[in-house]
């Protein structure tokens, strides 16, 4: 797969804070895939890292404006990270092959499906949620009502 190219069109869900760290987790992702076998371990680890922070990111979000799917969400983050501290391991004992074809192939075609489907789910459900702004802080001076 050629890199992944970040575009609001493609990628962005239209909340701020998210698509500012999917921009940065996309390029990132081309740093490691084309990175040295020298720096292959220390930009593996950078980018686990960076995905961690990308997902507690979210999940505080999910928590925050209750989103329904969030217990679906957590698990596609869990497997992912999983996946990413194996490979750090592999790479560890000098088996790079299985962590460049992942994250050249595997990464970026997961990320893109999830991008469009499971994040614009949970953009769309904060947007909703603030009354259709784009943004993630709720609206000040706001009250909850009672259903009439």
């Amino acid at each position: 797969m050629s890199p992944l190219a970040w575009s609001r069109e493609r990628l962005g869900v239209g909340v701020p804070s998210i698509d500012d760290i999917h921009r940065e987790f996309v390029a990132l992702l081309n740093v490691v895939a084309t990175a040295s076998d020298e720096k292959l371990p220390a930009l593996l680890a950078e980018l686990y890292d960076h995905t961690r922070a990308h997902f507690a990111h979210e999940h505080a979000l999910m928590v925050k404006y209750r989103f329904p799917a969030i217990i679906e969400h957590q698990a596609e983050h869990g497997r992912v990270l999983a996946e990413l501290e194996d490979l750090q391991e592999r790479v560890a004992q000098g088996r790079t092959a299985p962590a460049r074809a992942y994250v050249r192939d595997q990464l970026p075609e997961w990320f893109a499906l999830h991008a469009t489907t499971r994040d614009s789910a949970l953009a769309a459900h904060i947007r909703h949620a603030q009354g259709g702004r784009r943004g993630e802080s709720a609206p000040t001076g706001t009250t909850e009502r009672a259903p009439l």
